[in-house]
């Protein structure tokens, strides 16, 4: 019996993952991180969306005051259990090791691991996999105006393929008015964005944009940032999923260290 076409052609293709980067201290809920993960994993173009907390941050000012690499990862496996496709990976932390095997503690404090090594390591260990980097509208920018290590292997080692998802500015003091000329900036914001990908974007078999600019419907002002100066239980319910603010206060996380409640 002849086989099915389609299922031919599943076989053949590489298989798609979308990879989605982020510090994780801690990972927000439906407004935020976990919102950003079900809208990835929701997208027929994706067979499987990995989370990557940043194992060792690039910037030497920002090491080691985030909550431990293990901590944080397994804060993202609490938020993303129940969500199919989405799973959780340790590249970063490998991909340090790697580079600083054999290396003294005053040189592996030297050792500065960017996405391209990621993306690098990724596409050598994984050929048959075609991978799309997923980021916001401000990281994107970054990138895309060469603030980044390495740009242009950023973008040559994902195909191009990106998914960028919209500031929010609605509710923000931006979108409030609070601002001088808030709508304008909204505007101009937009409009560098679209140029931006517009620049960078290639065609992909089927004559689309590989940059894709996408608004996610549950994203709010929801931030990592606030969740670590703040022990309002009540803002933390909505801030944070039950499994991952049971685990912030199990652990006594952030706002409910014994230092900070011994200062209140």
């Amino acid at each position: 019996m002849l086989a099915h076409p389609q299922r031919i052609m599943n076989q053949l293709r590489k298989r798609r993952v979308c990879l989605f980067g982020t510090s994780a201290d801690p990972p927000t809920g439906i407004g935020g991180h976990l919102g950003i993960a079900k809208y990835l994993a929701s997208m027929d173009a994706f067979d499987e969306v990995r989370i990557l907390p940043v194992y060792s941050h690039m910037f030497g000012n920002k090491r080691g005051k985030q909550a431990p690499f293990e901590t944080r990862v397994e804060m993202c496996t609490l938020l993303i259990k129940n969500v199919p496709k989405v799973t959780v990976s340790e590249v970063e932390r490998i991909c340090f090791e790697k580079a600083a095997a054999g290396l003294n503690e005053e040189q592996k404090s030297k050792v500065r691991v960017g996405t391209a090594d990621i993306l690098a390591m990724l596409t050598t260990n994984e050929p048959n996999v075609e991978f799309t980097w997923a980021l916001g509208a401000d990281t994107f920018l970054d990138l895309a105006s060469g603030k980044w290590r390495r740009t242009d292997e950023v973008f040559e080692l994902v195909g191009h393929r990106m998914v960028v998802f919209k500031r929010l500015f609605e509710g923000t003091d931006l979108g409030k008015g609070k601002i001088n000329d808030g709508k304008k900036y909204e505007q101009d914001h937009d409009k560098l964005l679209r140029e931006s990908a517009e620049k960078w974007s290639k065609l992909d078999e089927d004559g689309n944009p590989t940059i894709r600019i996408v608004s996610i419907p549950s994203l709010t002002d929801a931030s990592s940032s606030t969740v670590r100066k703040t022990s309002d239980e009540i803002k933390l319910q909505e801030l944070l999923t039950d499994d991952v603010l049971s685990f912030v206060k199990e652990k006594k996380m952030y706002s409910f260290s014994d230092s900070n409640i011994s200062n209140e």
